[in-house]
């Protein structure tokens, strides 16, 4: 099987670490793409990285590897990309896993989805970070996270976290298929604690059919918090 795994706000590919060990000590390719201006890909920052950029950065991994069967896990934020790639390559992917992630229908935006205080609050504090170029990391990690101050997952996350580009968060996403193109897909709930800021996309999904609904006893950064539970669960999909 063929893993490819998308990051969510402010990480990269470094964050699936633990994770990527695990699935190819199981004897399975695994790819760990950063999207463009963000990880090991900062120096590519610029205004113009909409969500369809992200989009292609998957599908470019997927087609340039000559993938089939492949299982995309997108995390948070990356659950938008996600779904760009069913809508576009459907016949290359064999699972569709909306990691902790945030699910959208055509035409919104991943604000959209969002709270309008969180969203305004993001768009603020890249205004006056960076001329809205992109979203700053945060002082502080959100609790919801599960990364205690002073532990050394919180200090390996903290230092590799990179700004959002602005445009990704704001841009449409276009579909012109249901969400996930039929492909099995299922929604992997960390519910310790639930994400407030991903209730709008959980209810959306108890509203429609067809989807395999997972929770695990894990906080929103379970693959790095709990490597061993998350890659349990996506080898047994």
């Amino acid at each position: 099987m063929n893993y490819v795994l998308a990051h969510g706000s402010w990480h990269g590919g470094w964050c699936w670490r633990q994770v990527a060990e695990r699935l190819r000590a199981a004897g399975h390719q695994v790819f760990t793409p950063s999207f463009t201006g963000m990880g090991d890909r900062a120096h590519l920052l610029r205004k113009d990285i909409t969500i369809d950029v992200f989009i292609d950065d998957l599908m470019q991994v997927i087609l340039a590897e000559e993938l089939d069967d492949v299982v995309l896990v997108g995390h948070s934020f990356a659950g938008v990309a996600i779904s760009g790639v069913a809508d576009r390559i459907p016949e290359r992917l064999a699972h569709l896993v909306y990691f902790d992630a945030v699910v959208l229908e055509n035409g919104q935006s991943a604000f959209s989805n969002y709270p309008r205080a969180d969203a305004d609050a993001r768009i603020a504090a890249a205004a006056r970070a960076t001329g809205g170029l992109a979203v700053p990391v945060p002082e502080h990690m959100p609790p919801v996270w599960g990364l205690e101050p002073g532990s050394a997952g919180h200090d390996w996350v903290q230092r590799r976290l990179t700004p959002q580009p602005l445009a990704s968060y704001t841009t449409p996403l276009v579909l012109n298929n249901p969400i996930g193109n039929h492909r099995p897909r299922t929604y992997l709930h960390c519910t310790a604690p639930s994400h407030p800021l991903l209730e709008a996309s959980r209810k959306l999904l108890r509203s429609l059919s067809g989807w395999n609904w997972v929770e695990i006893q894990a906080p929103h950064e379970a693959h790095v918090t709990h490597p061993q539970l998350l890659s349990a669960v996506l080898l047994g999909l």
